[in-house]
């Protein structure tokens, strides 16, 4: 996944065991770091653009809702709520959107971390042993409802991502994006990351990249082969769907107006995988939610669909099977020359770095490639295109 620095938040899990009349106490002696580091203040990210919220700040929200709550001798209360994690690196470069069981850990203790003053959390003992908070990072949502929300007698349990013939989460956390800012973020091969779509959304892209493989009249997702049943309806168009519903009309609930890209990469060139895909996002279209052509005009809705690979761009730019046009063509940056690419029939003005560009051996990009690629990003803007290079080093540019 292409992510840019310091884009995402997460979410925690916090357990308490509590039980009466014990002398409360703090020590390292029962610490039990998790694996997942977390940053322990709330920290900005997005060259100031967004803010994510620390440890400190999520166990402060816990201790809030639990406050006068009594929780009989080996009971539970339990609650999950958004957090950044970092992974253990400096929190204004990196940053994962994640759940969390974390502990509440003492600075300098065993789950501190002093470089980056991050935490992987600890114990919060209360008198005996068995008895103690406890708050471990997770990247994985809670099976139960329990996000911002106590949960009464029962430890909470990270789902396991679908990554077949289902939803990637269920249920999907819907508030928990609310305050996500969407930047230029593209995630190439989506399906292929630990919780697809989630995971890019709570990094705020704004493209999200399937790459889909005719089957039985139905299209797979897959990159060599295809996963049977793991179709681009149930991983993809139902869940947006669902977020859309939930948002009223947008993707990102901070910023309504801005349209998420669903590149649908073809690895079939049947005709039959065009009209699978337009059948595919016909949840979409029904709702009003896809980017469309009227009366060649470009409308933007909360979804734009963008063909890529063996997408036939005849047909798409004719609307040849694709009677409310809903489906764009990703065009080819490095030879705009070849088709008639427009707005009205084209979004991308794509291409592989390497192949377009160049390799250069320097670590800055030399004259003639800095031209080239000023050619090439002026002739895709003067149709109306936005660019987007893959394989790239950003360390180049």
């Amino acid at each position: 996944m292409s992510w840019l620095p310091a884009v995402a938040t997460a979410l925690s899990l916090v357990t308490l065991v509590r039980a009466s009349n014990l002398t409360a106490q703090v020590t390292d002696d029962i610490s039990s770091c998790g694996s997942t580091w977390m940053a322990i203040d709330d920290v900005t990210i997005g060259n100031g653009t967004d803010h994510r919220t620390g440890f400190a700040t999520a166990v402060s929200k816990f201790c809030a809702q639990a406050s006068g709550i009594t929780v009989k001798s080996q009971g539970y209360l339990s609650m999950a709520t958004e957090l950044f994690l970092n992974g253990g690196k400096d929190t204004s470069v990196y940053g994962l959107l994640g759940y969390y069981l974390s502990t509440l850990s003492a600075t300098g203790g065993d789950c501190y971390g002093t470089e980056h003053h991050d935490t992987k959390g600890g114990t919060y003992q209360v008198g005996n042993n068995q008895v103690s908070y406890h708050a471990l990072a997770n990247t994985v949502p809670p099976q139960q409802d329990a996000i911002n929300k106590l949960l009464y007698d029962d430890v909470l349990a990270a789902q396991k991502p679908n990554t077949g013939a289902g939803p990637p989460l269920n249920p999907w956390p819907l508030d928990s994006l609310d305050g996500v800012l969407p930047v230029a973020c593209h995630s190439h091969n989506d399906y292929d990351h630990d919780i697809p779509l989630f995971q890019a959304l709570s990094a705020g892209c704004v493209g999200i990249e399937a790459d889909v493989w005719l089957v039985n009249g139905d299209v797979s997702i897959g990159h060599i082969l295809p996963t049977i049943g793991r179709t681009l309806a149930l991983q993809y168009v139902n869940p947006l769907k669902a977020i859309v519903d939930h948002n009223g009309g947008s993707v990102y609930k901070a910023k309504p107006a801005q349209s998420v890209v669903l590149l649908v990469d073809f690895k079939t060139s049947d005709a039959g995988t065009l009209d699978a895909v337009v059948k595919s996002i016909d949840p979409l279209r029904q709702a009003g939610y896809l980017s469309r052509l009227e009366n060649g005009v470009f409308v933007r809705g909360a979804v734009t669909v963008v063909a890529s690979g063996s997408a036939p761009f005849g047909r798409i730019s004719a609307g040849d099977g694709v009677p409310d046009r809903d489906v764009f063509y990703d065009a080819h940056v490095d030879d705009l020359g070849a088709e008639d690419y427009s707005s009205q029939n084209s979004v991308y003005a794509s291409a592989d770095f390497q192949d377009a560009v160049g390799n250069p051996s320097s670590a800055s990009l030399s004259q003639d490639e800095v031209d080239t690629i000023n050619s090439q990003v002026e002739g895709a803007h003067q149709r109306g295109l936005i660019v987007r290079y893959c394989e790239s080093s950003a360390t180049r540019f």
